[in-house]
């Protein structure tokens, strides 16, 4: 008895659906795997270099900026993704923090948000340049 079908229906099932009971598992793992990402999320980002980097610093000491600051210079694109998260807020929290990750890669003390893309349960996504602050 498989919950509330017996063992011969539920061959059955599989049959009608022409599934062998390695598929409906596969079937079951998959389903199971995007409810999970879905709810862990995924986040991801990317660097590109078009300027002098220096060494790397943590991404606690990048600061965003969302207009152009005096004294900036351009050392390169970072972009960030993160997709799951329950909340908006979550999912650009997430994104923020890994696109200061992708400009410290670059040795940049600051990000300069140019585009933000963002949606309830389907992520966030921001692009910018990385730059470095002079004081």
């Amino acid at each position: 008895m498989r919950g509330n079908v017996c063992s011969r229906c539920y061959g059955n099932y599989l049959i009608a659906k022409n599934q062998t009971h390695a598929e409906y598992g596969c079937n079951v793992k998959r389903i199971i795997l995007a409810v999970l990402t879905l709810v862990t999320g995924c986040t991801t980002g990317t660097h590109k270099a078009t300027g002098m980097i220096g060494p790397a610093i943590s991404p606690n000491q990048v600061v965003v900026y969302y207009s152009t600051p005096a004294h900036s210079k351009t050392i390169g694109q970072v972009s960030a993704q993160s997709f799951g998260g329950l909340t908006y807020k979550d999912a650009s929290a997430d994104a923020l923090e890994e696109i200061r990750l992708q400009a410290g890669t670059l040795g940049a003390n600051g990000v300069l948000i140019q585009d933000r893309d963002t949606a309830p349960l389907c992520g966030a996504q921001f692009r910018g340049m990385a730059i470095l602050v002079s004081p």
